[in-house]
């Protein structure tokens, strides 16, 4: 096993990032960084700064929250961050240490 990181960036359907829809902006962002294993998850509500957003309340809502995930070594993870952060404005960013399993990043690692 190696050393590696999962960030997770909490975004809303609605924000914008460089002028573009945020989830497709941090997907350009993760790719152009080398990130190989990015996951976008849609929550069914959350809870932040601009209140409670829910399917509950909306049943068609375009603003529920989003989660970009991403997992990969501590290198990437932080080479990515650094070229993310200009972009972030105020948007949350968590970081946290991981142990990978995976064949292929034990073999690229060494």
């Amino acid at each position: 096993m190696i050393p590696g990181r999962c960030m997770r960036i909490y975004l809303s359907e609605s924000d914008r990032i460089d002028g573009k829809p945020a989830m497709e902006a941090i997907l350009t962002l993760c790719r152009e960084a080398g990130l190989r294993g990015v996951s976008v998850l849609r929550a069914t509500e959350g809870l932040g700064a601009h209140g409670v957003h829910s399917t509950a309340f909306l049943a068609l809502s375009s603003d529920l929250p989003l989660l970009v995930e991403a997992i990969d070594t501590e290198s990437r993870i932080d080479h990515a961050l650094e070229r993310m952060r200009p972009h972030l404005d105020d948007h949350l960013v968590a970081v946290w240490p991981v142990s990978l399993m995976k064949g292929a990043l034990e073999e690229n690692h060494a």
